[in-house]
């Protein structure tokens, strides 16, 4: 018959009592406080078509939420849910309540029973507020856990956390308790015994790294992983430590690096393996560094590359391995081309260092004339293997040195000079070309004034089939200086 106007609704009052704000508010959380005062608000004015979902929409909570925080002002006997279906609340003056003896003391038992135990296990390390109380009360009414396991959950964050632990990093761990079926206080001591070593092996981990807090979640999360799944054992894990000495700051996840990378290579994770692995891998790993030295190439992690040193090393000596790496370097060679400069050699018939050194001995003796071709053709640097080894191939098609100088003359406008060279003497070879009187006859001007242009001019001289001229290492140098010359 009678109903209050929308205006009413929206600029009208609702009337929150004073004992609300001095007895109750301080104990609450937000969540709690939006839910109790919109619910206060639709009961002063009659709004009972409001349900659960549409106070979660209204207050953009979940209705988890929302249902969590009327459960609450339950146990603070302010709030009565007087039917299921649908949910029905009734809310009661706060002065009724305390004046007949129907407040929180006199309300849910066991809430109460609860409150009581974690106060007398927590009340004297720190003060609890209401709140806290109430949301280790969902583990055991949402969750289902014994209450004799929450307040073990407890206990165990208070010795390992500290006293003022957060209640809400404890509720992590009850849910995952939930999810892994503890069910009884055996199976909870058990597993706050393995967490309590994981805590510890943890905290020994920022100890080495000389940081003195107590570990995060995500780091717990990585030691779990590291003895649970990879099967590293505490002092194994703390071997690995040794190898983060060299980084700026080190950390768990610079340390999961390591133990990523050491999880493949060891059968078993103990100590003695992890530090009996590591000294081997911290040889190999120089190995490697001498390597990427010679490449010219220091800033790269010698770790990427311990599989492919041992797979060269198989084949090679570690100082055959140090020469390509030189020979290389000189035409901006990378650690994937020691592998074609080495098989090169082998086909040579080049398998160890004194038959290399051999080989380029007997190289030197091109050097003189290799350097004539360099300043005929305009090319700067200084002789390589590989541009001597062109040399020796064209004297051995039958070209003499005439003919090569007077090649290399032609080469000056060449981008890839030796290639021009090569093809400039190709094509003599073909016409049988071998003086220097034809040589230079095939060159003479055509009538008309112009040189005639030969066919293999045409050709794309970028992409010649050999080699570019171009400086090598100097290993001609070493090898005359290692016998004395």
């Amino acid at each position: 018959m009678f109903r209050r106007s929308e205006q009413g609704l929206q600029f009208g009052a609702t009337v929150l009592e004073n004992l609300f704000i001095t007895e109750y508010l301080p104990a609450a959380d937000g969540k709690q406080l939006k839910v109790y005062l919109y619910g206060l608000y639709a009961s002063q004015h009659q709004l009972e078509g409001l349900d659960v979902t549409q106070l979660a929409g209204t207050l953009n909570m979940e209705e988890g939420q929302v249902l969590a925080a009327l459960r609450y002002w339950e146990r603070r006997r302010l709030v009565e849910r007087v039917s299921d279906q649908p949910p029905t609340y009734v809310f009661h003056h706060m002065g009724q309540r305390l004046l007949t003896g129907q407040d929180q003391l006199s309300g849910d038992e066991r809430y109460i029973i609860f409150s009581e135990a974690v106060n007398a296990q927590l009340g004297s390390r720190r003060k609890l507020r209401e709140s806290d109380i109430s949301m280790a009360y969902e583990w055991v009414e949402e969750l289902g856990l014994p209450q004799e396991v929450v307040l073990m959950l407890l206990n165990h964050f208070a010795d390992t956390r500290g006293a003022h632990f957060s209640f809400k990093s404890a509720q992590t761990t009850a849910v995952m308790m939930k999810e892994e079926g503890i069910s009884s206080t055996d199976e909870a001591e058990q597993y706050f015994s393995h967490s309590k070593r994981t805590h510890q092996g943890a905290r020994a981990v920022l100890l080495q790294f000389n940081i003195r807090r107590l570990p995060t979640e995500p780091e717990l999360a990585l030691y779990r992983k590291w003895t649970e799944q990879w099967g590293f054992d505490d002092k194994g894990i703390l071997a690995a430590v040794q190898e983060t000495v060299a980084a700026n700051n080190p950390s768990f996840s610079y340390l999961n690096g390591i133990l990523e990378r050491l999880k493949a290579g060891l059968n078993q994770k103990t100590g003695s393996k992890v530090r009996e692995h590591l000294r081997q891998e911290g040889q190999e790993a120089e190995q490697v560094r001498q390597v990427l030295q010679e490449l010219g190439r220091p800033q790269v992690s010698p770790y990427t590359l311990l599989a492919p040193l041992r797979a060269l090393r198989e084949r090679y000596s570690f100082e055959m391995v140090l020469l390509a790496a030189r020979s290389v370097r000189a035409r901006g060679g990378m650690f994937e081309d020691l592998e074609p400069r080495l098989l090169a050699w082998e086909k040579l018939g080049l398998r160890d260092e004194q038959q290399l050194k051999a080989h380029l001995r007997a190289l030197k003796r091109y050097e003189p004339l290799m350097l004539q071709v360099f300043e005929l053709s305009g090319q700067e640097g200084r002789p390589g293997e590989q541009d001597l080894l062109t040399l020796k191939a064209w004297q051995e098609q039958g070209h003499s040195e005439e003919l090569i100088l007077q090649a290399a003359g032609q080469a000056r406008s060449s981008r890839n000079k030796l290639a021009y060279i090569s093809r400039v003497l190709d094509n003599w070879r073909k016409k049988g070309i071998k003086t220097l009187e034809a040589a230079r006859q095939e060159g003479a001007q055509a009538p008309g004034g112009g040189r005639r242009r030969l066919g293999f001019q045409d050709y794309d001289q970028d992409q010649g089939s050999q080699p570019q001229a171009a400086s090598g290492p100097d290993l001609l140098k070493e090898a005359r200086e290692s016998h004395g010359q």
